[in-house]
């Protein structure tokens, strides 16, 4: 096919499209039924609508080197991915469909008038008992399959048919616009009255849903669009195109409105269960009908031929992007090896025309392409709007659009969808969002692509600015874990992970850290997506943790919780000490045997409130975490044991009280005291639990001083006491933390 510029390519069939079937079908039936005034407010609304949509297209269209097929469909592809952009491409090619089936009845219905007067089509009716409704279904089949033979010539032949139709369409137009100036009549009275009908009356829509109604005539924008893969400049034709395309067309409909509105409200009312057009009105004026007659035929026949042209290449390039499922891919190909058509597109179309042919008149039809466009158009502005606030630096078009505009054009589609119907705007979004889900899942390996990225970044970046100006106390404490292991110790550093998940999983935050040594090829086990690889140049692991511990991440966060190997290459005795000074809760997972799996429990070995505290809270989040990824929850003990001459009713208390106030919940449970070893009572009490919180071996330097000495014979041998124990952890913490506050 050769390639078309904006005139033929875009300004044409979008003119065609615009100034169709609404134009001369359903426009008379809305001025007598909403008055005047209210049809210009609802025509300059949806032209609103509209612009704000072309100026949406030309911010993406103007972004790209090359946009390729698919019209709207790739605009959104290109910025919301293929998830959501392929969810809005089905929806887009489901309208263009509809519309065939909408062009097609308006088609039918002024030549159904003509053709049933005659004998021949009057006795099959009559002998058949077709109503007037089917009659008109029966043609615009027809007509259906007329179009459709031409889709399948190809786009050449229809861009070649197009130039004669406009030249019609602008005569019809014309007509309607200069007949205030003949004073034509119609049974013996003037059809124009001297003052305007500005209330309207007689059938009752709603302003609403006059809107819903009216908006398929400014929906034509997506004949032009929707050639995009066959344009020479698509950059330059798609937003010259659609805006000259908008402003004659804008301007046609409030003076074709205005004239409307001057014709008597009896001329402009439904009779006998008929929609009045403006053939009917000007039916005793000299030439115009025969005019207006072709202007319809040849406007709603040529929309019925760009749609033709448009809704197939939509779905091909859905097919050859991967978006529909498998048994639909042969949508991409022609019917012959090698060709570039979309024949097998075209026969798709022409089975969705079909069922909204026979759904209804074509007010029913104008409603259902009004309601799918709307959501269509809705969700192309939100991308853009997206592309704007994201601030991507790739983001550069060379259009003048504002972020505000492409808001306003979202959210008027989305009101007005619901203010039609809340219940259709429910379904209309179910299913938007139903086809992303599915698309993301199937097709996108549940990845987000495009502007999300950005859209994020620039949302969690304004966070970000605003937590610095609060301060982080014990009442908002959430834990920012940093979790390092070694890339070739995979079972060690799996079950650290899956501590270091389950601690941050609850409304907190892990930073994995996978350090691995020069010799180390690779990690031996899977990493997580956001694992960072920490190569290490020489064999001080101890400064690349502290380093790493020390670095902000971004938005300014601070690891406030450190998770550490029990590695011979680290030398926890030097890394622990300067982690604390640092003001990093210190934690050391040891798994340790598996204990039994009908059991899930944690028990929290209490010494005092230093470590204890942290303890109590770290309980908590890792059984919020097991609730929230749907496992069973752990019951939580609280397990101390008493020093020699301590009274047990005043400890007691004392740690009810505490997980009373702290809100905890958990069994207390006292422990008298005796000649055993800590080590042997915690093996015992705590041979059959899931976890094991106790705080890390060592001693205070002395007094209230708040570093913490650690021997490292001593501390090597206390941690050896607890080899064949449940899983632990020995915890740290840097400050005690409040839990009351």
């Amino acid at each position: 096919m050769k390639m078309l510029g904006t005139f033929s390519g875009v300004f044409v069939p979008s003119f065609e499209a615009i100034l169709g079937a609404v134009l001369f079908l359903i426009l008379p039936l809305l001025v007598g039924a909403m008055g005047m005034w209210n049809m210009v407010i609802i025509v300059i609304l949806a032209n609103t609508a509209t612009l704000a949509t072309a100026f949406s297209i030309a911010d993406c269209a103007t972004n790209l080197e090359r946009i390729g097929a698919g019209g709207m469909y790739a605009v959104a592809k290109r910025s919301l991915g293929k998830a959501f952009g392929g969810s809005i491409g089905i929806q887009l090619f489901l309208a263009q469909a509809a519309s065939i089936g909408f062009y097609c009845i308006g088609f039918a219905d002024p030549l159904q008038k003509i053709l049933f007067n005659m004998p021949f089509f009057s006795a099959i009716a009559e002998h058949a008992e077709l109503s007037v409704l089917m009659q008109k279904q029966i043609i615009a089949t027809v007509i259906a399959v007329v179009a459709f033979i031409a889709g399948l010539a190809g786009a050449d032949f229809i861009v070649n048919i197009q130039m004669v139709i406009f030249v019609i369409l602008a005569l019809s137009v014309l007509a309607i616009l200069g007949s205030p100036l003949f004073g034509f009549e119609s049974g013996g009275i003037p059809i124009f009255m001297k003052s305007p009908n500005l209330t309207g009356g007689g059938l009752s829509l709603g302003f609403w849903g006059a809107f819903a109604a009216f908006f398929p005539a400014v929906t034509g924008i997506d004949a032009g669009v929707g050639m995009s893969g066959q344009l020479k400049d698509t950059r330059k034709s798609l937003s010259k195109g659609t805006f000259t395309a908008i402003g004659i067309t804008a301007v046609v409909y409030i003076g074709v409105t205005i004239v409307f509105g001057f014709i008597r409200p009896e001329l402009l009312q439904m009779k006998d269960g008929q929609i009045p057009t403006s053939v009917d009105v000007f039916a005793e004026a000299p030439v115009i009908p025969v005019i207006l007659l072709l202007g319809i035929l040849f406007a709603t026949g040529s929309s019925a031929l760009s749609y033709f042209m448009t809704s197939p290449r939509t779905a091909q390039a859905l097919a050859r992007d991967k978006i529909l499922p498998g048994f639909l891919s042969f949508l991409r190909l022609d019917f012959k090896r090698g060709g570039k058509e979309p024949r097998w597109a075209t026969v798709a179309a022409f089975c969705v025309v079909l069922p909204v042919i026979w759904a209804g008149d074509v007010t029913s039809a104008s409603l259902i392409v009004g309601i799918c466009f709307l959501s269509v158009y809705g969700w192309v502005n939100l991308s853009a709007f997206l592309e704007r606030v994201s601030g991507n630096p790739s983001f550069r078009p060379t259009s003048k659009g504002h972020w505000a505009i492409s808001l306003y054009g979202f959210v008027i589609c989305m009101v007005v969808i619901a203010l039609f119907n809340p219940y259709i705007g429910i379904g209309i979004i179910a299913s938007q969002f139903i086809l992303f889900y599915l698309l993301l899942k199937y097709r996108s390996s549940g990845k987000l692509e495009g502007v999300w990225w950005g859209v994020v970044f620039s949302v969690l970046n304004w966070g970000f600015k605003k937590m610095r100006t609060i301060i982080q106390g014990s009442k908002n404490w959430r834990p920012v874990v940093g979790v390092f292991c070694f890339a070739d110790r995979p079972e060690e550093s799996q079950r650290t992970l899956e501590m270091g998940i389950k601690i941050a999983d609850y409304k907190g935050i892990t930073m994995v850290n996978v350090l691995k040594p020069k010799k180390v090829e690779a990690p031996l086990f899977p990493v997580p997506d956001n694992a960072r690889i920490v190569l290490s140049s020489g064999e001080d692991f101890n400064q690349t943790i502290l380093s790493i511990a020390q670095a902000a991440a971004p938005g300014g966060f601070q690891m406030n919780s450190v998770i550490l190997p029990i590695d011979s290459r680290v030398n926890l005795i030097a890394l622990i000490g300067e982690l604390i000074e640092l003001k990093k809760n210190v934690l050391l997972y040891r798994h340790g045997w598996e204990s039994n799996p009908d059991i899930k429990r944690i028990d929290v070995w209490w010494k005092g409130e230093e470590n204890g505290n942290l303890m109590a809270l770290l309980a908590f989040i890792i059984n919020q975490s097991e609730q929230i990824a749907g496992r069973e929850k752990y019951d939580i003990r609280f397990i101390r044991k008493l020093m020699p001459n301590e009274d047990r009713t005043a400890a007691e208390q004392e740690i009810q009280e505490l997980m009373r106030g702290a809100r905890l919940g958990g069994e207390v449970i006292l422990v008298p005291a005796d000649e055993e070893s800590i080590h042997d009572t915690i093996r015992n009490i705590s041979k059959d639990s899931s976890l094991i919180l106790i705080g890390m071996p060592g001693t205070r330097a002395g007094g209230i001083a708040r570093l913490f000495s650690l021997d490292k014979v001593f501390f090597t041998r206390e941690l050896s006491r607890f080899d064949d124990f449940p899983p632990l952890l020995f915890v740290k913490a840097a400050e005690t933390v409040d839990l009351l506050e």
